[in-house]
């Protein structure tokens, strides 16, 4: 699904999900960064410290670019490619999500 999303228009990319890992970042742009990204995640340490989420991801979006929001307690997961593509998921931005768990989106 956000494969399918990615061949479209890549101009921008906005990404709204509680749980980021750097792996599943980074195949999110490993056609590069879009012109345009932009993240709000959940910013709750614990989930830092239980490896739910990582700063590593955060580090490297940042380092693409991506203008980083938090809020705290985010559940809603949606991804914007462009000005014609969007997935609402229950998928975060982990290997698990896009790789093996049957997510809905």
């Amino acid at each position: 699904m956000i494969d399918d999303a990615l061949r479209g228009d890549h101009s921008s990319l906005r990404i709204i999900c509680p749980f980021i890992k750097r792996r599943a970042a980074q195949r999110l742009l490993r056609r590069g960064p879009p012109h345009e990204l932009q993240v709000i995640t959940r910013f709750n340490l614990r989930d830092f410290a239980e490896g739910v989420s990582d700063i590593a991801a955060l580090r490297f979006l940042l380092e693409n670019g991506a203008k980083i929001r938090g809020v705290q307690n985010l559940h809603a997961k949606l991804y914007l490619f462009g000005k014609s593509r969007v997935i609402l998921s229950s998928a975060n931005l982990t290997e698990a999500a896009l790789l093996r768990n049957h997510e809905f989106g």
